[in-house]
C-alpha cells in the first residue's frame, strides 16, 4: 500500500525540506518562508511610487517664487523589497511646493513612521500654473485716489490753522489723490497661481531609495501555520501514521510542539470526520501521553 494514502500531513514549519519517514507512514513538511531584514531596517526601493493626497485645497501663487511648505497623508502603503508594508496609509509626508517655470513642483522631504522622521527625496513633474486677473490698474488707481486723497486732506486739514482748513485739506487731498494714482498705476494687473483642488492625488517618483532604520520597522505577524490534512479511513492506517509522527520525534526531524499538534490534529480529524471515530490502541496511547502529554478523550475520566 502507498505510503502517502496511509497519513498525508501538509504542515508549515521552519525546516528547509521535507523529512523522511519510515515506508509505513510519510509526513510531509512544507516550508515557510519568513521575512528577512537586514540590522540596518528595510529598503523601499527606488521604483516605489509615493502617493499623496491634498485634503484641502491649496494656491499658491508661484510668482512669489517663495516654497510653500504644508504636511500631507500617504494616500497608499509604501512597501519594501519583499513585498512586506512598511510604511502604512495616512503617514505624514512633509512637502513643499516649489515654484519652478510658471508652475511648480511637488517635493517631499521626509515622512514621519512610528515617531521617527525619515528623510526622503522625491517629486512631481511640474504642475502648470494659470493666470489670474487682478483688478485693472485704472480701477486700482481710482480706488487709490479718493483712499489717498482723503488721508492726505485730512491730515493737512487738521494741523493747518483754523482760517486755513478748509484749503488745506483741498491741497491735502489733490496730493494725495495724485499719489494713489501713480500707485495704482503701477500695481501688477495679473499673476501666476498653481491651484490644487482638494483631495487631489499626486504621485512622486522616488530620486533615491528610502532606507527605513529598524526602530521605525512595525513588527511582521508570524505567518499562520497551516492546519495538517489527513486522509487515513481506518485503524490501521491512523496507528501506522502515528507510529510514524513517534519515530520522526525520535529520531530529531520533528520537535515536540510539531510533533504533538500533528498528534493532536489527527484525533480531532479521527473523532470528528470519521464516522465511527476511531482512537489508537491502548499501549499507543500511552506512548503518546509519555511522549508529548497529550491525553485522549477515550482516556480522559
Amino acid at each position: 500500500m502507498n505510503a502517502r494514502t496511509l497519513l498525508n500531513l501538509a504542515l508549515s514549519i521552519a525546516i528547509a525540506t521535507p523529512i523522511a519517514l519510515p515506508a509505513s507512514a510519510e509526513v510531509v513538511l512544507s516550508s515557510t518562508t519568513s521575512v528577512t531584514r537586514s540590522q540596518q531596517g528595510a529598503l523601499i526601493p527606488q521604483t516605489a511610487g509615493v502617493i499623496i493626497k491634498l485634503p484641502g485645497a491649496v494656491n499658491v501663487d508661484v510668482g512669489q517664487k517663495q516654497d510653500f511648505p504644508l504636511t500631507v497623508p500617504l494616500a497608499q502603503p509604501l512597501m519594501d523589497l519583499q513585498g512586506n508594508e512598511v510604511v502604512p496609509a495616512n503617514t505624514p509626508v512633509s512637502v513643499k511646493l516649489k515654484p519652478e517655470n510658471g508652475g511648480a513642483r511637488i517635493v517631499a522631504e521626509s515622512i514621519v513612521v512610528r515617531g521617527q522622521i525619515v528623510p526622503i527625496q522625491a517629486t512631481t513633474a511640474i504642475i502648470p500654473g494659470t493666470t489670474i486677473e487682478q483688478v485693472s490698474g485704472a480701477e486700482r488707481a481710482r480706488e487709490n485716489s479718493g483712499m489717498m486723497g482723503n488721508l492726505f486732506g485730512s491730515v493737512l486739514g487738521a494741523t493747518a490753522r483754523s482760517s486755513r482748513k478748509a484749503e488745506m485739506f483741498d491741497q491735502g487731498g489733490m496730493i494725495g489723490g495724485a499719489i494713489g494714482i501713480l500707485s495704482g498705476m503701477s500695481s501688477p494687473k495679473n499673476i501666476r497661481v498653481v491651484q490644487l483642488p482638494a483631495d487631489s492625488v499626486y504621485v512622486l517618483s522616488l530620486q533615491a531609495p528610502i532606507s527605513l532604520p529598524m526602530i521605525a520597522i512595525a513588527p511582521q505577524p508570524a505567518p499562520q501555520a497551516e492546519q495538517p490534512e489527513f486522509n487515513f479511513r481506518n485503524s490501521s492506517e491512523y496507528h501506522q501514521g502515528i507510529e510514524s509522527v513517534i519515530a520522526g520525534f525520535k529520531q530529531g526531524k520533528l520537535s515536540q510542539a510539531e510533533a504533538r499538534r500533528v498528534i493532536a490534529a489527527a484525533d480531532h480529524y479521527a473523532t470528528h470526520q470519521l464516522t465511527p471515530k476511531l482512537y489508537p490502541l491502548a499501549g499507543l496511547r500511552r506512548q503518546v501521553g509519555q511522549l508529548f502529554d497529550y491525553t485522549y478523550a477515550i482516556d480522559q475520566k
